[in-house]
């Protein structure tokens, strides 16, 4: 049955309001349909945007966090709601059951629990337990849910294999195109732009990065280095970073909109993150930001990647490496540089892969479908 102007609601205990996926993407999308949605969000204190209930749960017990939510839900009565995690589910739940509101509850799963990071710096047995506790949590998330939206292959299986018979869909992480400034082609061999956004840590690839711009400063010094980094961990580039015939262009981390019209500024994106378990299974959502703005991309071999993207494709549009060769990497970024042909090609493939398939505009019908077909 096809339901109209439906009340629809978010429910964020892991996201910000303003998140680019839920916020410019799927919000507005179920608006453009005519339904009247809002967000509750537990991780900021408050918001400029229209519709979105939020407070800060940093330091709140868990049942108060659910206590806060259901209030919020009490005064919208929503017709369905999106979870973007299991304390978000189990508070939608508890409403249900208090005020015998029938509203289905969607898992949005974005995120795996347990994943490592809730089990890192603990001994065997404290991990043992938590595993255990994590798992059964997302168990009982599952119970409760009536639909799951799965943003990638990998962070569904835990779910379709518990719970064959209900529904779901698959709705990776593309871009919406429109909101992507694009920019003309630079002369990369005099002046060479490279690209970093993501925290500072070695973890996640940012130290690899610095060693590979100071290779390439010391192989080609005929080109001219620049590393443009977005964060939002603070950075002094004079006490960390000082790199001959490099010039460093930090800036804290941007607002969406203004991120995508900075992002195509740029030559020649990096990302080196460290190869575990958790990150190899984890398709990155930065990747499809990169293609839209028309750049190469230089990515750590992620299983994700390659299972996602056919061969023929991510051979075009970048390349896939191992983070710790910086001598590769280097050649890579030099064979750019010295073949402007060949990067010309691959900025031209990156922009048409972007715009002609992996973009929001050809997959936001199967997201409203879904959330207005309620059979």
């Amino acid at each position: 049955m096809l339901i109209c102007c439906m009340k629809i609601t978010f429910v964020l205990t892991f996201h910000l309001p303003e998140d680019e996926r839920i916020w410019y993407q799927q919000a507005q999308a179920l608006r453009n349909c005519g339904h009247e949605v809002s967000v509750i969000s537990s991780k900021t204190e408050k918001s400029n945007l229209p519709n979105v209930h939020c407070f800060n749960d940093s330091g709140l017990p868990k049942r108060l966090v659910i206590s806060k939510i259901i209030n919020f839900l009490c005064n919208i009565n929503p017709d369905f709601t999106i979870c973007d995690n299991p304390i978000s589910v189990f508070a939608v739940r508890k409403f249900k059951k208090v005020t015998k509101n029938k509203t289905t509850i969607i898992y949005d799963v974005t995120e795996r629990y347990p994943s490592s990071l809730h089990l890192k710096n603990l001994n065997f047995c404290k991990k043992t337990i938590k595993f255990c506790a994590f798992t059964f949590i997302s168990f009982l998330a599952g119970c409760f849910t009536d639909k799951f939206i799965f943003g990638e292959y990998h962070k569904s299986l835990f779910f379709r294999v518990l719970f064959p018979l209900k529904k779901y869909i698959y709705l990776p992480y593309f871009a919406n195109v429109e909101l992507i400034k694009q920019y003309p082609l630079s002369d990369i061999s005099q002046r060479c732009e490279l690209f970093y956004s993501g925290n500072l840590t070695e973890n996640s690839g940012f130290e690899q990065v610095l060693k590979v711009v100071e290779r390439c400063a010391q192989k080609i010094p005929h080109t001219k280095f620049v590393l443009k980094i977005i964060s939002n961990q603070d950075f002094d580039v004079e006490k960390k970073v000082n790199i001959e015939n490099v010039e460093i262009n930090f800036m804290k981390q941007l607002p969406f909109l203004d991120f995508c019209n900075e992002i195509g500024k740029s030559d020649i994106f990096l990302d080196l993150r460290k190869i575990n378990f958790r990150k190899n299974r984890s398709l990155p959502i930065k990747i499809f930001y990169y293609l839209a703005a028309g750049r190469p991309v230089i990515y750590s071999e992620l299983k994700s990647i390659k299972r996602f993207f056919p061969k023929r494709e991510w051979q075009n549009f970048g390349v896939l490496v191992n983070p710790n060769n910086f001598e590769e990497i280097v050649t890579i970024i030099e064979n750019y540089i010295n073949n402007k042909n060949f990067y010309n090609n691959c900025c031209s493939f990156s922009y048409e892969l972007a715009h002609n398939k992996y973009q929001w505009n050809h997959i936001q019908e199967i997201f409203t479908d879904f959330i207005e077909n309620n059979d």
